[in-house]
């Protein structure tokens, strides 16, 4: 065993602890943004139903949520399809997961 036999298995974790963790703090980013934006939606709604300056039809918003929520939930065989990378081998999924966890930790 030379260190030459090492260097591919070393260069793939290294290389996707890396990715991993700018993946990781990019989403975490993501959904920071989008969830404040989505709070200041809501908040202006309801300050402009408090001010009885427009009427929100509650049954409808809840409706359209459903559907969000069922359209991202159905989503999972498209994320299965894409999430299945076993064969680049045990070392770089798994120095990626890790990479993720501490991109979605620090972000």
């Amino acid at each position: 065993m030379t260190i030459e036999n090492f260097t591919p298995i070393v260069t793939s974790m290294g290389g996707g602890f890396f990715m991993g963790v700018i993946l990781g703090y990019f989403i975490k980013k993501i959904i920071k943004i989008l969830m404040f934006i989505t709070g200041g939606i809501v908040a202006l709604l309801l300050y402009l139903q408090h001010q009885q300056i427009i009427s929100v039809n509650i049954e409808k918003l809840e409706e359209s949520s459903m559907f969000i929520f069922t359209s991202i939930a159905s989503s999972n065989d498209k994320v299965s399809q894409i999430g299945d990378t076993t064969y680049l081998g045990i070392p770089l999924t798994a120095s990626m997961t890790a990479g993720f966890t501490v991109g979605v930790m620090k972000g």
